[in-house]
């Protein structure tokens, strides 16, 4: 990709990202010369250099009495883009509370890949609601690996968000049930007659769905009131069926 490109999907314009690297090839240079470099007219590039230099890019000092420019090292594009991610970090809680979700048409993501399928779960933890699981315990260790699972079981745990699995009765699943009381779970067993061959996870208003192919998982993210609201009565009778009240 051309850096001028790169330099303008961070957020400056083509004029700024032609000043800079005009700047950036001479070095300390007066206003005059970058404007000579970039084939723009003085009073513009007095104007760009200003709003540069207010974004942190351009810096001057004086020589003989002259003014001379110099670029920020490129390094500082990195630093500005960080600076800029921490800042929204920060606000997007209280973005995300002005959120108007009208429930007119469902949001709905798809997901790749293993690496892709643990930002769904990762979804759920920050999501910060108890969670109701119908999905096959066995293929779903082997797809993300137990270590990671554990993680994921002990960062829900820290967030105090309980969880109800429905699961086909397998020597993996009973010995998960095991430890149900100190990790926040409630396990069931299914009815030998369902055959489970994704696993569904149903939290907040959003319903996820992923096939448990483990040569690449496949998964998809539905945030809807509706479909939710049918999901969870559909958990609702499995659980009474697996025997749970």
């Amino acid at each position: 990709m051309h850096l001028r490109t790169v330099i303008e999907q961070l957020g400056y314009s083509p004029h700024e990202t032609t000043v800079y690297l005009a700047a950036l090839e001479l070095g300390g240079s007066s206003a005059t010369e970058i404007a000579e470099k970039a084939k723009m007219p003085r009073t513009t590039v007095n104007l760009i250099i200003r709003q540069l230099q207010k974004k942190g890019l351009m810096n001057a000092f004086l020589k003989r009495r002259r003014r001379i420019w110099t670029a920020e090292n490129p390094e500082r594009l990195m630093i500005l883009l960080k600076e800029r991610e921490a800042a929204l970090k920060l606000v997007l809680p209280e973005l995300q509370t002005l959120r108007h979700d009208t429930g007119v048409k469902p949001t709905v993501r798809t997901y790749s890949g293993v690496e892709e399928i643990k930002q769904i779960m990762n979804d759920i933890l920050e999501t910060k609601h108890h969670i109701s699981a119908i999905l096959s315990w066995d293929p779903w260790v082997e797809t993300l690996g137990k270590a990671w699972l554990d993680n994921f079981t002990e960062m829900r745990y820290r967030r105090f968000l309980r969880i109800r699995l429905l699961t086909p009765r397998t020597k993996l699943s009973v010995a998960l049930k095991q430890y149900d009381g100190s990790e926040l779970r409630d396990t069931q067993f299914l009815p030998a007659s369902v055959d489970v061959r994704n696993s569904n996870y149903i939290y907040g208003n959003k319903v996820a769905i992923i096939s448990m192919n483990t040569k690449r998982p496949v998964g998809i993210l539905i945030e809807d009131e509706d479909i939710h609201h049918t999901m969870e009565v559909l958990f609702e009778s499995l659980w009474r069926e697996s025997g749970g009240s």
